[in-house]
């Protein structure tokens, strides 16, 4: 990919793909040298449905804020350790599921803080089962610039130019969420294991 993708610093945009692996259970994501690169103070959203995502030299990058509406999940993320809205990165969404959803996926769209209007995403991640695969697309588009999979932990790979932390913070909400194969009292959401398909699939992302 040519163009920059950057949502949280571009500093965290590379030329070249980026490896990162994830341990889910303690919320630290690591480079393929194991360097730690940045870690959740929290594993899990608390009463205040509240956390903060560092990197490794302790600094704040974002803040997640989690609310469920009419039974879908929405987060909102800002800048550093922010509790301001006008420190808003972006939000992400879950879609509302209909006759036209594809048994066992499960759609999130995420919009830009300066995308008002939400009528069209700027990225779409597509979780398939019960987080068995993950996709991350820009836009609407059938453009891929992350995916995910599972051996052992969380394997992501980052396309080039796309902005790494923006995927990682991306993914340590899709670890926490309820998705199609899981009871939504089941308990299992922030254990569940991300692996990737081998073909990308695009869906549209209609409510």
């Amino acid at each position: 990919m040519a163009d920059k993708i950057s949502v949280i610093n571009p500093l965290y945009c590379v030329p070249q793909s980026v490896s990162i692996q994830i341990n889910t259970e303690k919320g630290i994501a690591y480079s393929e040298k194991d360097d730690r690169l940045f870690y959740i103070d929290d594993t899990s959203f608390s009463l205040r449905d509240r956390r903060v995502l560092y990197d490794d030299t302790q600094k704040p990058i974002v803040t997640f804020y989690n609310k469920i509406m009419s039974l879908r999940e929405q987060f909102k993320v800002l800048k550093g350790g922010s509790n301001d809205s006008s420190d808003l990165l972006f939000s992400v969404k879950e879609v509302k599921k209909s006759s036209t959803t594809p048994s066992g996926i499960t759609k999130l769209n995420v919009f830009l803080a300066g995308n008002k209007e939400e009528k069209k995403s700027d990225f779409r991640v597509i979780i398939y089962g019960s987080k068995h695969s993950c996709t991350v697309y820009a836009g609407e588009s059938p453009t891929v610039i992350a995916k995910m999979e599972n051996n052992g932990g969380l394997n992501v790979l980052v396309y080039p130019n796309v902005d790494y932390a923006f995927i990682v913070a991306l993914l340590m909400i899709v670890k926490d969420m309820y998705c199609s194969n899981e009871s939504k009292d089941s308990g299992q959401g922030s254990n569940a294991a991300i692996k990737m398909i081998s073909t990308s699939l695009s869906l549209d992302s209609g409510d």
